[in-house]
C-alpha cells in the first residue's frame, strides 16, 4: 500500500512541474523588437549568406535581432493574413520575406527600406519576424 501512495505522489510531482513549466513558457512575454541590438545587413548579403552556407548563417542569424535594408519588391499578406513585406535578394524567385507588426500603409514596391525584425531561418526566403519599419 505505502508503494503504491508514493508512486501516485511521483505521477502527480510530474505533472505539476509539467503543468507549471508549461504554463511558464506559455506565458513568457516577447522581446521587445525596438529595444534589442540588431546586426546590421542587407537583404543580398543576408540572402547570399544563406543560399551559400546555411549553418554558418543560422550560427550568425538564426533567432537574433537583424535589421535588413534593401529595395521592395512586394507588399502583401502571408497565409496567416499578417501584413508582409518581401525585399529584393538579387534572385529572380526568393527574396527576405519580413512579416510585419506596425502599419504598411506608405510602402510601395521599388521603395527602400529598412526593417528590423528577428530571423527565423530560411525556407527558399530568408524569414523575418515581428519586424518594424524603420525608415
Amino acid at each position: 500500500m505505502m508503494v503504491k501512495r508514493i508512486i501516485v505522489i511521483a505521477i502527480i510531482a510530474v505533472i505539476a512541474t509539467g503543468a507549471v513549466t508549461f504554463y511558464y513558457l506559455y506565458n513568457k512575454p516577447q522581446r521587445d523588437v525596438a529595444s534589442l541590438d540588431a546586426k546590421v545587413v542587407s537583404a543580398k548579403k543576408l540572402y547570399s549568406d544563406f543560399s551559400t552556407n546555411e549553418q554558418h548563417a543560422n550560427t550568425s542569424y538564426l533567432n537574433k535581432a537583424v535589421q535588413v535594408n534593401g529595395k521592395v519588391i512586394e507588399v502583401k499578406k502571408n497565409q496567416s493574413d499578417q501584413p508582409q513585406v518581401v525585399l529584393d535578394t538579387g534572385d529572380p524567385i526568393f527574396g527576405v520575406a519580413c512579416t510585419m507588426d506596425n502599419n504598411l500603409n506608405n510602402i510601395r514596391p521599388g521603395d527602400e527600406v529598412t526593417i528590423k525584425g528577428i530571423c527565423t531561418g530560411y525556407l527558399n526566403d530568408v524569414i523575418i519576424i515581428r519586424s518594424l519599419l524603420l525608415k
